[in-house]
């Protein structure tokens, strides 16, 4: 038999193969779009519970005085209202790797061991449906329904319709999760997906190595069989490049340009090319429904179009010009401003918020409301002039952080500058933003917009285009979303979280973790504790990185407390995640989320460098 013959036949079964896995990974795909997502997680009959952590006349021990091998890690827990010193000796990198530890109660000194009394109690606390709850085991791995699990569990079942059962740390008696048959489900699911057919927990295995291979070696082949086909003649490559002319109506003044076009090339590209540019700021990715043209027929609506356009501009022919290919034309209308709104928008008030945060509100002159997707930003234009370097309305509070910067004024010769919208279009007929005064010291220069909107008094007007949609939040309201930002990067994140929450009635559970430097730093602190209060499916995470001795909350970085967030959630791929905040944290947090193995198109950034 010929290399040629061998090489097909792998081909046709390797197809096979692959094409059987294709459709699976279709099957699936479909499945994760549509389940509920909080069921899913195991969440529909978990309640929230808090221990109390008062000491009252309670004469705890140092930690010294316990008698124990040295542990890596001490921390004092709360269990039914007793106080506990869990030491930890050796750990994994995550939660659910091997470990050894043990407890110590906090008022004797003597070692402790949960009770199957005391476990069954923990799980009733974090059960809120109608089932009964048998006897609680301490079960040693492995578990069928959670295999990455390396660590003895307290295992509850419940006599419950969707078979829920409850597991707690063997130790420390920490709730892990809840799963029931729509979570065992997922998992399948997840096993089908991932090809984890080796129980592995994993999609890093050796089968999916193997499936790639195959993959590789069916795209050789495949290549190998072009090839023939070519050489045989079956195989015709038109090398010729094919052009057309196009007619270029531009709206403005009604005057035609005609250039030839590249037939294959898109429609954004050759217009480019020919010196005609529209608006862009995805660069073609159909993500910023910003390259308009009206064509003279009817053309197919892609599903970037239907996200990003009304059915007003559908209605009227706009298309996109990212989307569609040159051949699909001939006579095109395009207008260089359609895309965007310009206009004078009027201050309403102005109040420091934070100590170098302002929230500026601006009413549109005309008393037209503007439409936009939550995240969105609009474009200011900075007049040239004389700004100061300080403000001058700080209140007297916040005074003593400024007492080592400039004072005086500086000159500069305008600028364009972009800031984020912190409402959402139905939360008010205004449109609010946080303006973060950049300070001059050191290197740094003053910030020519942030002190120029900073100084805006109330009735005073600015130029501005948009709003610009190019951040905001997927359709799949019952996904988990994690937002993580710091200072004036809550902006977009508040504006969306808002809007799903409030506008949306989005069932996904949210977080929130949100780092600034000390208390005073911390912005909409009242109003998302508020929030947290309101919805459930809600968790506000404020992280100080210089917190006074009273702060009770997380110290540190935003990439620590997302370390620790991560490491606690079984399957951190299956949440979105949304950035905002300073390049540096913005990059360190987004490497620590793919290093967990979560997907790139699973995180959105809105940069500050915008």
């Amino acid at each position: 038999m010929s290399l040629f013959k061998v090489s097909k036949t792998a081909h046709k079964w390797l197809s096979l193969v692959v094409g059987i896995q294709l459709l699976v990974w279709l099957g699936t795909g479909v499945y994760f779009n549509l389940m509920d997502h909080h069921k899913a997680m195991g969440h529909e009959f978990r309640a929230h519970s808090h221990q109390e952590t008062k000491a009252g006349n309670l004469n705890i021990v140092p930690v010294s005085s316990i008698a124990s091998a040295p542990p890596i890690s001490v921390q004092m827990l709360w269990i039914l209202n007793h106080p506990y010193y869990h030491f930890v000796y050796e750990k994994g990198q995550h939660s659910y790797q091997k470990r050894n530890s043990a407890l110590f109660d906090a008022v004797s000194g003597e070692r402790a061991q949960l009770t199957a009394a005391q476990a069954l109690v923990l799980a009733q606390q974090s059960y809120s449906g109608p089932g009964q709850l048998q006897k609680a085991q301490l079960v040693a791995p492995p578990f069928d329904d959670y295999v990455t699990q390396q660590n003895p569990m307290w295992q509850i079942d419940v006599t419950d319709d969707n078979s829920t059962r409850i597991y707690l740390d063997g130790v420390t008696g920490r709730v892990i999760r809840h799963t029931n048959d729509d979570v065992r489900l997922k998992n399948l699911m997840m096993k089908l997906h991932f090809m984890d057919y080796g129980n592995e927990g994993g999609f890093n295995h050796g089968l999916i190595i193997l499936f790639a291979v195959f993959t590789l070696f069916l795209s050789v082949t495949g290549v190998l069989w072009l090839v023939q086909q070519w050489q045989s003649g079956l195989l015709k490559i038109n090398w010729r490049t094919r052009y057309k002319p196009v007619t270029v109506t531009f709206s403005d003044d009604g005057s035609r340009s005609d250039i030839s076009a590249k037939e294959s090339a898109s429609v954004l590209d050759e217009l480019a090319n020919s010196e005609i540019y529209l608006p862009t700021t995805c660069g073609g990715g159909g993500t910023c429904g910003k390259c308009l043209f009206k064509s003279d027929v009817t053309l197919p609506t892609t599903s970037a179009e239907k996200e990003q356009l009304s059915e007003r501009q559908l209605k009227q022919g706009y298309r996109l010009g990212c989307q569609h290919k040159v051949s699909e034309i001939s006579t095109i209308e395009v207008a260089s401003n359609r895309c965007v709104d310009s206009c004078d928008l009027v201050v309403t008030e102005s109040k420091f918020l934070t100590p170098f945060i302002k929230e500026v509100t601006f009413k549109e002159k005309s008393g037209r409301k503007l439409a936009f997707k939550a995240g969105a930003y609009m474009e200011f234009d900075v007049p040239a002039g004389v700004n100061n370097l300080c403000p001058v309305d700080l209140p007297a509070k916040f005074k003593p952080y400024w007492t080592d910067f400039s004072q005086g004024e500086f000159s500069h010769s305008g600028a364009t500058r972009h800031y984020s919208i912190a409402n959402f279009d139905q939360e008010s007929e205004e449109l609010t933003f946080n303006i973060r005064w950049q300070t001059s010291a050191g290197n740094y220069a003053a910030g020519i917009g942030s002190s120029y909107l900073g100084s805006l008094k109330t009735g005073e007007e600015i130029k501005a285009r948009g709003p610009y949609c190019d951040f905001y939040a997927s359709n799949n309201s019952h996904r988990e979303r994690i937002f993580v930002g710091a200072g004036s990067g809550l902006a977009p994140l508040r504006s969306i979280i808002f809007e799903q929450l409030k506008k949306y009635n989005a069932s996904g559970e949210m977080v929130l973790v949100y780092g600034a430097r000390t208390e005073d730093d911390l912005l909409y602190y009242d109003e998302l504790k508020t929030l947290e209060a309101q919805f459930e499916n809600f968790r506000y995470i404020p992280t100080l990185s210089a917190p006074s001795d009273s702060w009770r909350g997380e110290s540190g970085y935003v990439q620590k407390v997302l370390s620790t967030l991560l490491n606690e959630r079984g399957e951190p791929w299956s949440a979105e995640y949304y950035l905002c905040g300073p390049a540096a944290m913005m990059e360190e947090v987004e490497k620590i989320i793919l290093a967990n193995g979560v997907p790139a198109d699973l995180i959105f950034k809105d940069k500050f460098s915008r």
